[in-house]
Formats: C-alpha cells, sequence, structure tokens
C-alpha cells in the first residue's frame, strides 16, 4: 500500500515570504493547513527529511514562476459585485457617482446580494486574494468571505443615522443584524460606521465603545471626499481645535456648515473613534496633520486609487508622502460599482505610478508595495500576530499562498528587483493558483 503525502512542498525560482528576505530557488513546505518550513528547496527537503517523512510522503508542486503569501483585499463591499454597470462609467463630480449608484441600489426590484457577493469572492480567489475586508450593508451578503474559505473580517456597515434615531433605535437594530450575520455561521465580524458625513455625532461616539466591548474592529470610509478635508494651518490638532472643539457638534455636517475648517480627521479624532483597532478606507484628503494623527493612533490606511478615479474623489491620496512618512499602509479595490476589478494588483499598479509622480525616490518602492497588499492589509485587521496569522509565509503562519506567472530572472541583483518591479507593475491577471490554509482553492497549474 503507497503511503499517503504527509506534506506538499511548493517550489519556484522565487518565494517571497514578506517577513524576511527574498528566496532564490525557494520553497515551501505546507502540513495541516500551516507554513511548515520555507528556505531554499535544498534546505526544505533536508528539513523535511529530518522530520522523517520519505520522498512518498511530500507531494512536491513546483511552480515556474514567482510564490508570494496570500493577496489582501484591505477594503472591499463585494455584495456590489453585479453592479458593474456604475464602476465602468466616468462621472463629472463625486454627486454623480453617488446618483447612479442609489439608482440602482433603492430600485425597488429585489437585488441577489448574496448571490453577487459570492461571485465576487470566488473573482478575489482567482486574483490570488485570500483574504478580505468586506463592509456589507444587506445581511444575506454577510458570508461572502465564508463562501470560499476567504479570510478576513465582514464588517457590518451603519449609515444614515441622525442622533435621535439612534439613541431611540439605532443600537438595538446594530445588535439585531449583528445576531443575524451569527447565525449564518460568520464568527470574523466587525463594525464599519460608514462616514462621518453619513452620521450623527451619537453613534459615532456610541458605535466604537460598542465595537470594543463585542472585541470586534472598526472600518470606516474616511477622507474620501472633498467636504472631508480640512482648512485649518497643518500643525499640531492641540493648537488648533480649541477654536471649535468645544462645541457639543451635532454631526461632522453642522461643523463644516459653521466654517469651523477641522477636517473629517480631526472630528473622528476628538471623538476618540480612532485607534490600532481602526483601519480606514481611501485617505485621500489628509493634510500632514491628519497623516501625524493617523499614525499616532496606529491607523492602517487601505488606499483605493482606481475607485478614486471613478467616484471623482478630487485628487489621489497623498502616496508618496504616506510612504515618506511611515503611515501603516494596505489595499482596496472597493467594490465593482466603482472599480473595474477586484484584483488587487491593478490598484498596486497605479499606485506604483502615482507614488512615482508625486516625487517618491525610495528605491524600496516594490518591496513596499508588495507589503502593502499582503502583511499591511493582514495589520489593518490585526491578523498579523498569533496563531491567526496571514500575509507572510514563516513557520506556523497559516498556508495562504499565491502563485503568479511572472517571467523571474534572479541572475543578478539588479535581475532581482527588476523582477520584483515587474510583478507589482504588471502582475495583474497572472495568478495561476490560490492555497487557503494548505486548501488548493484555484488551480491553473497542477490540475
Amino acid at each position: 500500500m503507497s503511503q499517503q503525502p504527509k506534506a506538499t512542498l511548493y517550489a519556484a525560482p522565487l518565494v517571497i515570504p514578506v517577513t524576511g528576505p527574498v528566496i532564490c530557488g525557494g520553497a515551501v513546505a505546507v502540513r495541516d493547513g500551516r507554513i511548515l518550513h520555507v528556505g531554499t528547496r535544498a534546505w526544505v527537503e533536508q528539513k523535511l527529511t529530518e522530520d522523517g517523512l520519505s520522498a512518498q510522503q511530500v507531494d512536491v508542486r513546483p511552480w515556474r514562476g514567482l510564490v508570494t503569501p496570500g493577496l489582501v483585499n484591505a477594503h472591499t463591499h463585494l455584495q456590489y459585485t453585479g453592479m458593474a454597470s456604475v464602476g465602468s462609467r466616468e462621472y463629472p463630480s463625486f454627486r454623480a457617482w453617488e446618483l447612479a449608484f442609489n439608482k440602482i441600489y433603492d430600485s425597488p426590484e429585489q437585488k441577489p446580494w448574496r448571490e453577487w457577493s459570492h461571485q465576487g469572492a470566488r473573482q478575489m480567489v482567482e486574483a490570488g486574494i485570500t483574504a478580505a475586508a468586506d463592509v456589507v450593508s444587506d445581511v444575506e451578503a454577510a458570508d461572502a468571505l465564508l463562501s470560499q474559505g476567504l479570510h478576513g473580517i465582514a464588517y457590518w456597515e451603519v449609515m444614515d443615522w441622525d442622533n435621535e434615531d439612534w439613541k431611540q433605535h439605532g443600537k438595538e437594530a446594530l445588535l439585531d443584524h449583528i445576531a443575524q450575520i451569527r447565525r449564518m455561521g460568520v464568527t470574523e465580524l466587525g463594525i464599519s460606521p460608514h462616514a462621518p458625513y453619513s452620521l450623527g455625532s451619537g453613534p459615532l461616539l456610541d458605535l466604537p465603545d460598542i465595537a470594543r466591548q463585542l472585541g470586534m474592529r472598526l472600518h470606516i470610509h474616511l477622507g474620501e471626499t472633498p467636504a472631508e478635508a480640512g482648512h485649518l494651518p497643518s500643525r499640531l490638532t492641540n493648537q488648533t481645535s480649541w477654536a471649535w472643539n468645544r462645541t457639543e457638534w451635532q454631526s461632522f455636517n453642522d461643523l463644516k456648515r459653521a466654517g469651523a475648517g477641522a477636517s473629517a480627521i480631526q472630528f473622528l479624532d476628538q471623538l476618540a473613534v480612532l485607534g490600532p483597532d481602526v483601519h480606514i478606507a481611501h485617505g485621500v484628503h489628509a493634510s500632514r496633520e491628519d497623516r501625524r494623527i493617523l499614525r499616532q493612533r496606529g491607523v492602517s490606511v487601505a488606499l483605493c486609487p482606481r475607485s478614486n478615479r471613478v467616484t471623482c474623489t478630487g485628487a489621489d491620496a497623498p502616496v508618496a508622502r504616506y510612504l515618506e512618512e511611515g503611515n501603516p499602509l494596505c489595499v482596496g479595490t472597493d467594490s465593482l460599482s466603482s472599480c473595474p476589478s477586484l484584483d488587487v494588483l491593478d490598484d498596486i499598479a497605479m499606485l506604483y505610478d502615482i507614488a512615482i509622480a508625486q516625487g517618491y525616490e525610495g528605491p524600496d518602492l516594490s518591496h513596499r508595495l508588495i507589503r502593502m497588499m499582503t502583511l499591511g492589509g493582514a495589520e489593518a485587521m490585526g491578523l498579523n500576530c498569533g496563531p491567526k496569522r496571514i500575509g507572510q509565509i514563516n513557520v506556523g503562519a497559516r498556508a495562504d499562498l499565491a502563485f503568479f506567472d511572472v517571467p523571474v530572472d534572479v541572475s543578478s541583483p539588479q535581475a532581482l528587483e527588476d523582477t520584483m518591479e515587474r510583478f507589482v507593475r504588471h502582475g495583474s491577471g497572472t495568478c495561476r493558483a490560490t492555497i487557503i490554509e494548505g486548501r488548493v482553492a484555484y488551480d491553473r497549474i497542477w490540475n
């Protein structure tokens, strides 16, 4: 009787662990859904032998391209996958895009949110994505990640509550929705206060407390629209906030109408919303002081450059400044209602161009972009450490891997750097296999 394989060895000319140096002629050994060993192929094979595994007990799967940790989409709305007609058009303003979105979302015909969300989850798997921050606004779409065995968090979106209605009914409605979602089998759940302009200050104060009492993380659209930009001198907030923070503003919109000049980021900071359990989407309109606040509070920023162009956010995010100043960064596609695809490598390629155009001169740009779409996304959701860690290839981490059909040249240090740059600029659409916790979720190589 032949022995059943007890480990799988994936070998490739280039392995990018992210938490360690790139490995030329590398290999990753996987067992029971975890990374068992990672290193050069010869070293990994030696370690498997030392583990007592015979050649018959190791399933060897070679690949000609490069291997990365599973990619992380740090901001998306999978339930809008069926609204691609909105995301494929051009608009003169954010409001014009919003009206086109609402025309479909608010139409009386029933939308197959669950089916659309599952389709979006499958598209991500086929792009090498193994985890996501999925913002959910209709309960039936809440199990999108679960449908494909993806890691990440489903964030229940809370919006359009003024202070009085929230006080009367808001918390009860929120807890009811959370209970419904949990009954669907969704265990990784967070809360997404939609944006400062769609909620009163009451819910913006309460939602972080509720999330933290329940042990949940938070995800917020912030600094996305021109109206969220501030007009105060970009110096320490405690030097400018005295002029406005003593008023109990009913909402950010009231503050704006009064001409107080504070940004949405500064407003939420005064409400103690921000913290290391929060990551934001977009961060387009973020001054030097806004960026400092985000760094100091430990808030990661999910950059969504293609979505920002479609929805006319008025500018590109200050990518070069974020990089130079050291803000924690990740990347998101947003939904197909504002973006042509759910492949984060399309956004990474645009971020490369934006950073260069904004004057970023560091020689490490490709490396930092790869980190953004792997470990950066994991950090944003608190999945960078411990037994649930993803976004990295190291011993004991979840065995999430992506295999890309990108020409690899490791004949010299410069050739290796050129390969990394080729990947971030032209890697979109090249995923050929995706492994999620040791399970083959997508395979165009070995089957």
